[in-house]
């Protein structure tokens, strides 16, 4: 096999190492865009999202507490008024039936069992004596028992 010719190689030929040369530099002036109205999507009977600032103004900040009534609201909660509580709504969590409640307690979740407290750590917000027997998640009802003695359900209206 011949030998390979010296640009062949990798290190160049000979001893000399190549010097750079600065080439002059050339301003590149870019054209003019073409003068252009709003981009118009085509009309396939598609309504356009709302920007995100539009969104964001149309629905301000949440409220302090989610369990509180609304003010100005007429509302259609459920009114038990042996224990002051007012019935929100209920709802399934995995396999675990809760009822939103507002008491002279406080507002919260509530869940069936004794105290109706949903975990050990959870407020208590049933009065002293009263538990929870059943949650009718389908029919918005909730009953409850007052020292072990089972009392009219009650549901939202």
């Amino acid at each position: 096999m011949p030998p390979l010719p010296c640009w062949w190689l990798w290190g160049g030929c000979g001893g000399e190492t190549p010097t750079a040369t600065a080439l002059p530099l050339v301003p590149v002036k870019p054209e003019p865009l073409p003068e252009t109205s709003a981009v118009q999507a085509p009309s396939i009977g598609l309504t356009p999202l709302p920007l995100a600032e539009e969104v964001q103004q149309a629905a301000p900040g949440g409220r302090v507490d989610p369990f509180a009534p609304l003010v100005g609201v007429e509302a259609a909660d459920a009114q038990a008024p042996a224990t002051g509580l007012a019935l929100t709504g209920v709802l399934l969590v995995g396999d675990q039936k809760r009822a939103i409640v507002t008491t002279p307690n406080g507002s919260g979740v509530i869940c069936v069992g004794a105290e109706g407290r949903c975990g050990a750590d959870a407020p208590l917000l049933l009065p002293t004596g009263w538990s929870v027997l059943s949650i009718d998640v389908a029919r918005g009802c909730i009953r409850f028992a007052l020292n072990d003695e089972p009392q009219d359900p009650f549901c939202i209206a």
